[in-house]
C-alpha cells in the first residue's frame, strides 16, 4: 500500500494518539534558539515555541492538522529529497520518521538530504524504533504494522534498526555522533562537521 495514502488515512487517529512532543525533542533543543526543520513533521507534535520552526511531511491531511501550529512554513515534500536549499537550518528534529521510509536507498537518502539542509556545525536529533520497544521486540526486521480506521485496514511500512546498524547509518551520511542512546527508541545526535 502506498505510505502517502496510509498516513493520510491515519491522519485523524495520528493527531488524536500523538500529541506528546517526544522527550528527545525537549532534551536536544533546551537552551538552544534558531532556525529548525520538523522532518517527517506529521501533525505538529514536536513543534516548540521560540524557534523559527520549519515542516515538512507527505501527508497532507497531517500538515493540515500542523497548520494550527506556529511554524513559519510547511511544506508537502519527503524526507528524501528535502524542498529547502543547503545549509539552510541550525537544527533538525527527524523524531520516529527513518523507520517508516521504505527502503535503504531512501532512508540512506534522507539521511543525506538532512546533512545537506545543516549548517556547517548543525546539529539534529534522529531516532527510530528500536527492538527495546515492546510493540516490535518479536518481529521481523522489516514488515508492517496494521491500523484500522472506520473499518479500513491501514499497514504502515515499518524497519527496525539495531544500534550499530544505525551508527553505520549515521556515520555514513557524513555525520559526527555526539551522541547514541538505545532504549524504547535509538536516540542519535549528530553534527555537519
Amino acid at each position: 500500500m502506498d505510505q502517502e495514502n496510509v498516513w493520510d488515512g491515519v491522519s485523524g487517529d495520528w493527531a488524536r494518539y500523538r500529541t506528546r512532543r517526544a522527550d528527545e525533542v525537549n532534551d536536544f533543543l533546551a537552551g538552544k534558539k534558531g532556525k529548525v526543520l520538523d522532518l517527517g513533521c506529521g501533525s505538529g507534535r514536536n513543534f516548540v515555541e521560540g524557534f523559527d520552526f520549519y515542516g515538512v511531511d507527505f501527508s497532507q491531511k497531517l500538515l493540515d492538522v500542523a497548520k494550527e501550529r506556529n511554524y513559519v512554513e510547511l511544506k508537502k515534500g519527503v524526507t528524501d529529497d528535502i524542498p529547502y536549499g543547503d545549509e539552510f537550518f541550525d537544527y533538525v528534529v527527524f523524531v520516529r520518521v527513518l523507520h517508516c521510509v521504505e527502503t535503504e536507498v531512501k532512508r540512506r537518502k534522507s539521511l543525506e538530504e538532512v546533512y545537506r539542509v545543516l549548517k556547517k556545525g548543525g546539529e539534529a536529533v534522529i531516532s527510530t524504533i528500536g527492538r527495546g520497544n515492546q510493540r516490535v521486540k518479536n518481529k521481523p526486521k522489516e514488515g508492517v504494522i496494521p491500523w484500522t480506521v472506520g473499518g479500513e485496514k491501514f499497514e504502515r511500512y515499518n524497519y527496525i534498526y539495531d544500534k550499530d546498524e544505525f551508527e553505520d547509518l549515521l556515520k555514513g551520511a557524513g555525520f559526527e555522533i555526539v551522541s547514541l542512546e538505545e532504549g524504547k527508541n535509538i536516540v542519535a545526535v549528530v553534527r555537519k562537521a
